[in-house]
């Protein structure tokens, strides 16, 4: 079926239903990664291996942002500029990458969770540079809508991890953990990415038929930073904790905490899955921004509680497949992040308003606010309250925030257009005039 034969709404649903399966998939393999983690391994080479992979992915993630931005917002419309946008992109994030983790080792302080020797050092810097490639990847694929081969990858990335875990525990005990999660990068990228250069973009350019919209450099600065300034604390908020609990409470600790974040915090990946999917769609099909909107709230709804209920009713008896140190460690550490879902969707609505409607001060304020609270309320419960002080701080910011946000959410939503400033021809990026 060719674009200009699906409508809006099976788009939307499409593309939703495929990020939202791509996610979910990881998700689950990913509990099963760490539940075989914490059977092959001991618990400190669990803490460390999950210390190594966060302090990755957070340097990662620090520097892909603002290609995944562009590639999301403007690869659709870019038409005959999508190759060479993608290439400036790609250069960018790698070199950014091998710059930002060559720092982070020569002078952020210790790393005890990453063996001595250059050896471990030179892969750490590697591990980060394969890690920036497999994210930004799929963001060119929801960037030329393209959404249905995520799903294939990811589950392929995790089934292989998961394989390599068991295969490498008697030969690697140290480091397996993290070395199983990072080898898969190397036998997937080059597949992806002939996929992407030498069918997706070569087929977009010839839709695009000579047409191209960007914006002007200016409003693409305004936008890039203010968007990525509030990104970093999202950010943070992701990786930061397990370095906070391997620093504060040790790697077992560490080990502990890993698999009840992971499940906690997946309905926060996957609402943000859903507002990706959100932005995509609007951008390329402005004037049905208003009730894109309605549906995907309606989508997450429906999809989002009942997984919710499910999460809380198993958590007690789930985590006992680990462990009985693992269960009595992370049972209330994970109903304290499902308790804090409900409030996390307002959150990630209200930052979805403020990206549609190009408020980047709002969504600096308040993923700022978010993280400040969560973080700071983090290092004052750990020592008290162990495991589940993370929990307890993430449900506090997220609530108090969200709280605070619910009244404008409200209005907004009942508005038929949203909000003001929400222009539906305006709203992402800015078109020719003779294609407003």
């Amino acid at each position: 079926m060719t674009d200009a034969e699906t409508t809006p709404r099976d788009r939307l649903v499409s593309s939703s239903l495929s990020l939202l399966i791509s996610n979910a998939t990881g998700a689950v393999l990913g509990v099963v990664f760490w539940i075989i983690a914490a059977h092959r391994y001991s618990p400190r080479a669990v803490g460390n291996g999950s210390a190594e992979i966060a302090a990755m992915t957070l340097l990662a993630t620090s520097v892909q942002f603002a290609p995944m931005l562009i590639f999301n917002r403007f690869l659709y419309r870019s038409g005959t500029m999508a190759p060479r946008i993608v290439r400036l992109g790609y250069a960018f994030a790698v070199t950014a990458a091998a710059a930002v983790a060559t720092l982070f080792l020569l002078f952020s302080g210790p790393h005890p969770y990453i063996l001595g020797g250059v050896v471990p050092k030179f892969t750490f810097v590697g591990a980060v540079m394969l890690w920036v490639v497999f994210t930004i990847e799929d963001a060119v694929l929801v960037g030329l809508r393209e959404m249905k081969w995520i799903p294939i990858e990811n589950t392929i990335f995790s089934l292989l991890k998961l394989g390599l875990l068991v295969v490498i525990a008697t030969t690697l005990p140290k480091t397996g953990v993290f070395d199983a999660w990072i080898a898969p990068l190397l036998v997937l990228i080059l597949p992806v990415n002939w996929l992407i250069f030498r069918r997706l973009l070569p087929r977009h350019v010839a839709w695009a038929n000579g047409r191209r919209a960007f914006p002007e450099g200016r409003a693409l600065r305004r936008q890039i930073l203010g968007e990525y300034s509030g990104s970093l604390m999202f950010i943070a908020l992701g990786s930061m904790p397990s370095l906070l609990v391997v620093r504060e409470l040790g790697p077992k600790a560490a080990a502990y905490f890993q698999t009840p974040w992971l499940v906690g915090t997946s309905i926060d990946f996957l609402l943000w899955t859903l507002s990706s999917a959100l932005v995509s769609e609007v951008n390329a099909r402005p004037d049905h921004g208003p009730a894109s909107v309605r549906r995907i709230v309606r989508y997450s709804a429906q999809f989002g509680l009942p997984l919710l209920v499910i999460l809380a009713a198993t958590a007690p008896f789930g985590l006992r497949v680990l462990g009985p140190a693992y269960a009595a460690h992370g049972t209330r550490l994970l109903l304290w992040l499902l308790a804090s879902s409900p409030f996390m969707a307002l959150n990630v609505l209200y930052i979805t308003f403020g990206r549609l409607g190009r408020r980047v001060r709002r969504i600096f304020l308040i993923q700022f606010s978010i993280a400040l609270l969560v973080l700071s309320l983090m290092i004052s419960f750990l020592h008290t309250y162990g495991e589940t002080g993370a929990g307890m701080a993430f449900f506090l910011g997220q609530a108090a925030i969200g709280l605070l946000v619910l009244p404008s959410l409200l209005r907004q939503f009942r508005r038929p257009t949203m909000a003001p400033g929400f222009a539906p021809t305006g709203a992402l990026l800015m078109l020719p005039e003779n294609e407003r």
